[in-house]
């Protein structure tokens, strides 16, 4: 593998990690029980693919929370997702 091919390979679970984790945070924000959970994590998963970038996640979430009245805008959701890639990243770096 070249170093392009690790890079993307990378980067690609950060992003599944990351809009896991995103589904978990908005799912229980959005007052879901655990066995919703799964599938609400599967659709913020999906959302990702409709452009590049993270954009499409946020906004998924963001008009998620707004349809049950959760006071949070769309920067703070940015916000909580790249605290999240940030984690991620960090996990992944980790060594034992």
């Amino acid at each position: 593998m070249t170093t392009c091919e690790i890079e993307m390979a990378t980067r690609g679970q950060v992003n599944a990690r990351r809009n896991y984790l995103m589904g978990l945070w908005a799912g229980r924000r959005l007052g879901m029980r655990d066995t919703e959970l799964p599938g609400y994590v599967h659709e913020v998963m999906a959302s990702d693919f409709e452009e590049p970038g993270p954009g499409d996640v946020v906004r998924k979430v963001f008009r998620d929370l707004a349809s049950v009245d959760r006071r949070i805008s769309e920067e703070e959701v940015l916000r909580q997702l790249k605290m999240m890639e940030k984690s991620v990243r960090s996990e992944l770096l980790a060594t034992d």
